[in-house]
């Protein structure tokens, strides 16, 4: 009987990641886990150093197939490094650079499937904020006056770190929805982020063709 896991960095990248996956019709709010269900459990590890130190132990335990979501908050291509670091070691092969469609590969010697998503798109430097961001439609103008007012605010002591700005920028924005203050995965619900924009769509075929769903 299968047992899949996509490993995650956090609760937000969790709840984000369910609710868009559930826009998409896969059934992550009624359906009860059964042992052959391929749809995979979503497991947040508390962290990106906490994610990338289990990645061995998940591939060696009693999984199938094994997805792996991390931020490329560093240079992308260290990122990328840091990971295929961690698989090796398990007999899964990785080429010198990001797949742009998102990796997947297999350890012969384990016989598992592995895959690795780099957020936002395995492409740019960024994180599951500048993922959202681009789910935000392009000519909402109250998102680029919450990016005017986040600016703004860095003038008058705003105190989040600068690699924080797209996260102050997304969470100004949601105050301003109709129910202010949402967390992501709820506002992925709501409908305030697109679910079939072209990086939310290469995502999930991702997925689709990792978990063969």
């Amino acid at each position: 009987m299968a047992r899949n896991i996509l490993l995650v960095e956090g609760i937000d990248d969790l709840h984000t990641i369910m609710h868009l996956l559930i826009r998409h019709g896969y059934d992550y709010n009624t359906r009860l886990r059964k042992g052959d269900d391929p749809l995979p459990e979503i497991h947040e590890l508390g962290g990106k150093n906490a994610l990338l130190d289990s990645i061995e132990s998940f591939i060696s335990g009693v999984y199938d197939r094994i997805g792996i979501i991390v931020d490329a908050d560093m240079p992308i291509s260290s990122c990328w490094q840091t990971v295929c670091n961690r698989l090796r070691p398990v007999g899964v092969d990785t080429p010198g650079n990001p797949v742009a469609a998102g990796f997947i590969g297999t350890s012969a010697s384990l016989q598992k499937h592995v895959g690795v998503w780099l957020m936002p798109d395995n492409r740019r430097d960024g994180t599951l904020e500048h993922f959202l961001q681009e789910l935000i439609q392009t000519d909402d103008s109250l998102f680029t006056h919450a990016r005017q007012a986040t600016a703004g605010a860095t003038q008058n002591g705003a105190r989040f770190a600068m690699q924080d700005t797209s996260k102050a920028e997304i969470h100004t924005w949601l105050a301003w929805q109709k129910t202010p203050g949402l967390p992501y995965g709820a506002a992925v619900s709501a409908h305030y982020f697109l679910h079939d924009h072209a990086i939310a769509n290469a995502f999930v075929d991702w997925f689709k063709r990792l978990y063969e769903v």
